[in-house]
């Protein structure tokens, strides 16, 4: 039994531990025969262990190929698409999809806490709409996403379009010598404060930006946002995936975010 195991071992390297169809993947013996069918799936014995399994594929990537998989999925290509294009199931491609996007998520979060510490020259504010569920109809569930460009970093968070939601996006921003916004009244408290459309046009930008990314901030197209939390996982996947300051001026700021954004690049995959 000494050289089929490590001959199981060796395939198991290679193809993982269920792709092994003339070993067993508990004892790794060879002594394997059919035992009938359920489901339409085709049942396995161990002679040696008695034990009764299925052969499932794996569903296994490669760098390279989660990478691209994120690349596609930060470039309007929906879920499904992806898996078409790619030939891995719906459920492969969105579980490698949303780890990525949860580690994003929660790095970028201490980097921006971290971020809190720092003095910004200027901070445009501005907020923009989605939806959840579906396009239109009762069970339509408006979405705002409050973005803020400080030093040209972005700052985001998602809610109503109230006082509440805007609060939690002002408490988490560093503080700024002057704030740029339109004329929306839940900016008037907000110190050093200027009114005007043509401040705006860098964090409208960013808004465009963000949709012409990913498809799940889309309007009226088949896109559906089931889960708000994926909207945010995904912005902060997309901000990891194409890690840049939406300003030309260098300000400490920002090149401390620029290098902290990319070690989580770096180490995202």
């Amino acid at each position: 039994m000494v050289i089929p195991k490590l001959k199981a071992l060796i395939l198991k390297s290679f193809y993982g531990p269920l792709e092994l169809p003339g070993f067993s993947d508990k004892c790794y013996s060879d002594r394997v025969i059919k035992n009938g069918s359920s489901r339409g799936k085709s049942k396995y014995k161990c002679k040696v262990c008695g034990r009764t399994f299925y052969r499932t594929a794996s569903h296994r990537m490669s760098r390279e190929q989660r990478e691209r998989i994120l690349r596609e999925y930060t470039n309007r290509m929906s879920l499904r698409g992806i898996s078409k294009v790619e030939g891995r199931p719906l459920t492969t491609v969105y579980s490698s999809v949303k780890r990525a996007a949860l580690k994003a998520y929660v790095d970028l979060s201490i980097l921006q806490a971290q971020l809190k510490a720092f003095r910004s020259k200027f901070a445009v504010l501005d907020e923009s709409w989605t939806y959840v569920r579906v396009r239109r109809g009762p069970r339509r569930q408006n979405l705002w996403i409050w973005n803020a460009l400080i030093d040209g970093v972005p700052f985001f968070v998602t809610g109503d379009r109230d006082y509440n939601t805007f609060r939690l996006l002002w408490l988490s921003l560093p503080k700024c010598e002057v704030h740029y916004t339109d004329d929306y009244p839940i900016y008037q408290v907000l110190y050093h404060h200027v009114v005007g459309k043509k401040y705006t046009h860098t964090v409208e930008s960013y808004n465009s930006f963000c949709r012409s990314h990913l498809v799940r901030l889309a309007r009226d197209t088949k896109a559906v946002n089931r889960s708000r939390a994926m909207i945010d996982y995904s912005l902060d996947l997309l901000n990891v995936m194409y890690p840049q300051a939406f300003t030309d001026e260098k300000t400490p700021l920002n090149l401390a975010y620029l290098s902290g954004v990319q070690y989580i690049r770096d180490h995202l995959i």
